[in-house]
């Protein structure tokens, strides 16, 4: 009976601001071990029909939540921003002479390097470049996004030379092998051939000769059947 009065005293001493509170704290505990992720949408029309696209209206949604000013803001400073060594991995293509030796490389001293090589070649090119344009941080380098955009152009071009540049090495590669396997069967071709030529030269050469015999026995058999009738008929 104790029990039951303890039971309903507590139930009786929870308000709705209490249930309210532990919820709330439930909730936060829950999010507390998760990683939310926010997404903000924006409505292409006001008439919520598919395949249509209010430029008007999505630009006035835009402004309204700063995503302009957000956007400004960002291209204005460092907007890009990699830890070092997966800078340097990324970009090392650009700068061959650059190598990470060592168990322990320095990775900022790398990519200053690489970003001062890189920035130095794209203004001799012509390339118009903000005033510093890249920064190098403590554990990060930081970037412009137009120098970023120059970076993934040239590593596309590198790629592509170093592409061209296998593709013309195989092609070298296979047309030598196939010139030798031409030039070895012609080799074998031409010495047929010729052994052929030389086996009807001797065959030709020994006929003539037994020709040659044959002639020279007739003509001495001749020569000295006239001598003996010539000496038989002086007897």
């Amino acid at each position: 009976v104790q029990l039951l009065k303890d039971e309903r005293r507590e139930r009786q001493h929870i308000t709705v601001g209490m249930m309210f509170r532990e919820q709330l704290d439930k909730l936060v505990e829950e999010l507390n071990k998760t990683t939310p992720r926010y997404v903000r949408c924006i409505k292409p029309n006001a008439n919520k029909r598919p395949a249509e696209f209010d430029s008007v209206d999505v630009l006035r949604q835009l402004r309204c939540a700063g995503m302009l000013e957000s956007i400004r803001i960002r291209r204005a400073g460092y907007a890009v921003r990699r830890p070092f060594k997966e800078f340097f991995t990324r970009f090392r293509i650009l700068a061959p002479r650059l190598v990470a030796a060592g168990p322990d490389p320095d990775f900022r001293e790398l990519c200053r390097m690489l970003a001062a090589d890189v920035e130095q070649r794209l203004r001799q090119s012509g390339v118009m470049l903000e005033e510093r344009p890249w920064q190098i941080g403590q554990s990060k380098i930081f970037m412009k996004e137009e120098l970023e955009r120059q970076f993934e152009r040239m590593i596309v071009e590198g790629a592509k030379h170093h592409v061209l540049t296998l593709q013309r090495r195989w092609r070298g590669y296979w047309k030598r092998q196939e010139y030798c396997r031409i030039r070895d069967a012609a080799t074998v071709v031409q010495a047929t051939v010729r052994a052929c030529a030389a086996v009807s030269r001797v065959f030709e050469l020994r006929k003539r000769l037994e020709s040659a015999i044959v002639v020279q026995a007739s003509m001495r058999a001749f020569q000295v059947k006239a001598r003996f009738v010539t000496r038989r008929s002086a007897v």
